[in-house]
């Protein structure tokens, strides 16, 4: 059964968790895809993770920053993107294997991504005799200069 889609918002550098959960109880250990993209009639397309029901199956993970954080054994299957990019926007689907004709619940989610915040600014400045940093913290009311200069060996 197609599910309505949920949007959740996130921001670059950050990590996004999207909730994907079943009855464990009532149905015992199922296997789950994670994938991007409309779900397709069966698997999932541009599959980013995948899991047998006891484990993450490690050879369909496209990517270390795709986790699955939550109790494998209690049904949570939620998908974690970590180090979010502007690339990460757009549609995600979990499918969730259940037994039968038809009977695989579907959960859609559309990503939406806002650039982080900057929170400090750094500049460089090369010399012939000294290389300078200088840096100022946004987060006061006025900017705090931070010099450290490096003398080069001759």
């Amino acid at each position: 059964s197609e599910s309505v889609s949920s949007r959740v918002d996130g921001q670059t550098g950050q990590s996004v968790t999207l909730p994907c959960k079943y009855d464990i109880s009532k149905h015992g250990a199922l296997s789950v895809c994670w994938g991007r993209g409309e779900i397709p009639y069966s698997g999932c397309s541009d599959l980013l993770v995948s899991t047998d029901g006891h484990r993450v199956k490690e050879e369909t993970r496209a990517s270390s920053r795709y986790q699955l954080l939550g109790r494998l054994d209690a049904g949570d299957v939620s998908l974690t993107i970590l180090s979010l990019t502007e690339t990460d926007a757009g549609r995600y689907g979990c499918r969730v294997e259940v037994p039968g004709w038809f009977n695989e619940e579907k959960h859609v989610f559309d990503v939406a991504i806002e650039r982080g915040r900057i929170t400090t600014t750094t500049t460089a400045q090369t010399g012939r005799d000294v290389i300078m940093w200088r840096g100022s913290d946004v987060t006061g009311n006025k900017p705090t200069d931070l010099i450290v200069t490096l003398a080069q060996e001759v």
